[in-house]
């Protein structure tokens, strides 16, 4: 998911109506080199992470004959139609999971939008344009260039381009949001941006070997820079083509990283307008995807000489068709309490919302003790699937559909599949449990203990924790809501189940879950490395 992107762009291009389409160029002394030189000679790995790619999709377009790459890799390799994302399934909390190997209660970073107590304001990476300028502008897209990576990431969790970069092994990574690693980068805001806003011209930060971000920062490495698509028609950079471009001229250039992360945002867009089952967004990915594979000598040599590990970064649900029956608002819900409007600061108010679009938090902001009376009042609304909060170690979960109360906390007598072990006491129907002879098994909701816990653990603030039923999302000020599109951001299936694709190697992940994908790919490049064929 891709909403950080989006408004970013939305503001240049709004920028551009009323300064000109100036570029600012750094200068000679300002650029740095980066250092791709390797003595890895075994197969390096190429990861492609294509927003919205789910099994029902995926079939599809190769079925129909639209998919040849796809196809390509998946008859020559391992699928896995059900890959778990992590929860709040948004861009950020994704793809830090995926770079730290951890949930959220490790690596810091709780949804797309959260509220930050010390700072007593809602952080928000980029929900819509419109939310941004009533939450000051500048200070959003500060936290998306720059408090992301360096300071809302957990520092005391090293992500896979730390890790690499310790093994001597070398990175990159191709416009995605989240980046960190031990290589000094340099961000240029564009000077049309920086004219209407406090944003500095330039922002120093630390990234991969590599690191491309559209036209915010590209690799000085690549020769012939001009060629990429990174203007004002290009979404300056931050599209599938530009990220193909950037890996093309790697390879071609023979500066391959041992290991690089590609993003292809685009289908993301297309979903949320269209609806799950559009398939249109895919089929333009699957271009840019030929485009890599055509780098190399042949599809044959790009899987001798890599592992190519190719999914989406989560599910989408079908919403309802008119916004009116989508939209659970928050705002008149908790009508008798009071909320600071947006912009001011948190805690003039007595509750808070951190919007992730099918899932919120609602917070408690003065810890007045009120956590179980916003979980009873959130039952209100038939729309709401379940609310979750914490009580000591001890997480509690109501619905509006299933009487009583479940209960469960971390270590006990109930083994899931990822065997992590849960006490777990009351009503399992309220999360769809299928509990047996020591064992539970998830249903609707995949790995929902884990989720529930490590998100109501992720930051600090007494909180509850909403999820909306397929078909439906939460509303506030400044959200948007997709009338007969697709949508993420919950704890439900549809959300969470994208599909993966690994090609050249036969080694498994242990957990088919993206929180698991670190500790595979660090196993692929260093204990199990793989000689080219």
């Amino acid at each position: 998911m891709n909403r950080p992107f989006n408004t970013f762009l939305l503001f240049v291009l709004f920028s551009l109506t009323i300064s000109g389409c100036q570029h600012n160029q750094s200068s000679e002394d300002e650029k740095y080199e980066e250092q791709v030189d390797s003595s890895f000679s075994d197969k390096k790995v190429v990861m492609v992470m294509i927003d919205s790619i789910m099994d029902h999709t995926l079939n599809h377009v190769i079925e129909e004959g639209d998919a040849p790459a796809l196809q390509y890799l998946k008859e020559n390799g391992q699928y896995y139609p059900d890959l778990i994302a992590p929860v709040p399934s948004m861009s950020v909390t994704i793809e830090s999971t995926i770079l730290t190997g951890e949930m959220p209660d490790q690596h810091h970073v709780p949804g797309l939008s959260w509220y930050d107590e010390k700072e007593d304001r809602i952080v928000n990476y980029g929900t819509t344009w419109q939310f941004w300028m009533k939450n000051d502008f500048s200070q959003s897209a500060y936290d998306v260039l720059y408090r992301l990576n360096n300071e809302h990431l957990n520092e005391d969790v090293p992500t896979i381009f730390e890790e690499l970069d310790k093994e001597g092994l070398t990175s990159g990574s191709i416009n995605l949001i989240v980046y960190r690693g031990n290589h000094p980068h340099q961000l240029t805001i564009p000077l049309y941006l920086d004219e209407v806003s406090d944003l500095p011209e330039t922002i120093e930060t630390k990234g991969p070997n590599v690191l491309a971000l559209g036209r915010v920062t590209k690799p000085e490495i690549i020769e012939d820079e001009e060629e990429l698509s990174d203007g004002l028609f290009n979404r300056i950079g931050l599209q599938d083509q530009y990220s193909m471009e950037v890996v093309q001229e790697l390879i071609d250039q023979d500066d391959q990283p041992d290991f690089t992360f590609i993003f292809f945002p685009e289908n993301d867009r297309e979903t949320h307008k269209n609806s799950p089952s559009y398939t249109g967004g895919i089929e333009d990915a699957e271009e840019y995807l030929q485009g890599i594979l055509n780098s190399y000598e042949s599809w044959e040599e790009a899987i001798e000489e890599n592992i190519f590990i190719v999914f989406g970064d989560h599910g989408q649900d079908q919403m309802l068709e008119k916004e009116e029956d989508i939209a659970i608002d928050l705002e008149s819900l908790y009508a008798e309490y009071s909320f600071a409007e947006l912009g001011e600061p948190v805690s003039q108010g007595e509750v808070a919302f951190g919007i992730n679009q099918r899932s919120a938090y609602v917070y408690d902001v003065h810890d007045a003790g009120i956590l179980p009376e916003l979980a009873e009042q959130s039952l209100q609304d038939s729309r709401i699937d379940f609310a979750a909060w914490q009580e000591g170690d001890e997480v509690h979960v109501i619905s509006p559909d299933v009487e009583g109360l479940l209960q469960f906390k971390v270590n006990g007598e109930w083994i899931d599949r990822y065997d992590q072990s849960w006490s777990i006491e009351g009503n399992e129907q309220i999360l769809d449990l299928n509990m047996s002879r020591n064992e539970v098994v998830y249903s609707d909701y995949p790995d929902v203990l884990n989720h529930l816990i490590t998100a109501l653990n992720s930051h600090d603030t007494p909180k509850i924790m909403l999820a909306a039923k397929p078909g439906h999302s939460f509303r506030a000020e400044g959200i948007t809501i997709h009338e007969a599109g697709g949508e993420h951001g919950g704890f439900h299936k549809n959300d969470l189940m994208a599909s993966m694709i690994v090609s050249g190697t036969d080694q498994s992940p242990e957990y088919i879950r993206m929180v698991d994908l670190k500790d595979y790919i660090l196993k692929l490049l260093t204990s199990d490395s793989e000689p080219i064929e």
